[in-house]
């Protein structure tokens, strides 16, 4: 005869549940059937705002993108066509590293302009720096031989790009969140 494993004592009066790990003490989960049973998957709230997310996304690397290329843009155009001159800086402002320079263009006109200084060292007031205007603008100047418009262009290309990752991340989300709603109603 073989041993009979222990079973815990059973009232015939009462049926055995129908669901969960029967007699062990923990709680287990109503059926599917019962009104508080589990929820029908993830709130539709949650797949509205992923589709925000990542269309407020895709403005932002958009926009992102677009600078990028002004910038890129406006490098080559200073590099073609920008004259190059020497500029008295009047005013430095240490905060957002502004610093207002006077010239006068080959025209003889003079001009103020603001250049945000890149190199870190900005210079004081009364010194004399090499910059370079746009003709057709002269209060559009940058520092000469400066990258700024191109390192700008790197960080907003960046920046396009981080956009459009949290919109791939945001797309997928909504779509798992669509189709746990499909699932649990279906």
């Amino acid at each position: 005869m073989e041993p009979t494993q222990w079973q815990p004592p059973h009232d015939p009066a009462q049926p055995y549940p129908q669901y969960g790990p029967a007699n062990h003490g923990w709680p287990s989960p109503p059926p599917q059937w019962s009104p508080y049973g589990p929820p029908a998957g993830p709130s539709a709230v949650w797949a509205v705002l992923l589709w925000c997310v990542a269309v407020v996304s895709l403005i932002g690397s958009l926009i992102f993108g677009g600078i990028a290329y002004a910038g890129y843009w406006s490098s080559g155009y200073l590099d073609s066509y920008g004259v190059t001159t020497t500029a008295t800086v009047t005013d430095v402002e240490v905060f957002t590293d502004t610093v207002t320079v006077e010239f006068t263009t080959d025209g003889g006109t003079p001009v103020s302009a603001e250049i945000v200084w890149f190199t870190g060292n900005n210079p004081d007031v009364g010194d004399e720096v090499e910059i370079t205007y746009d003709p057709s603008d002269p209060s559009y100047a940058i520092e000469a031989g400066g990258d700024s418009e191109i390192v700008m262009a790197i960080v907003f290309i960046i920046g396009a790009f981080l956009g459009l990752v949290v919109m791939v991340g945001a797309v997928i989300g909504a779509v798992i969140v669509h189709r746990r709603r499909g699932k649990a109603h279906g």
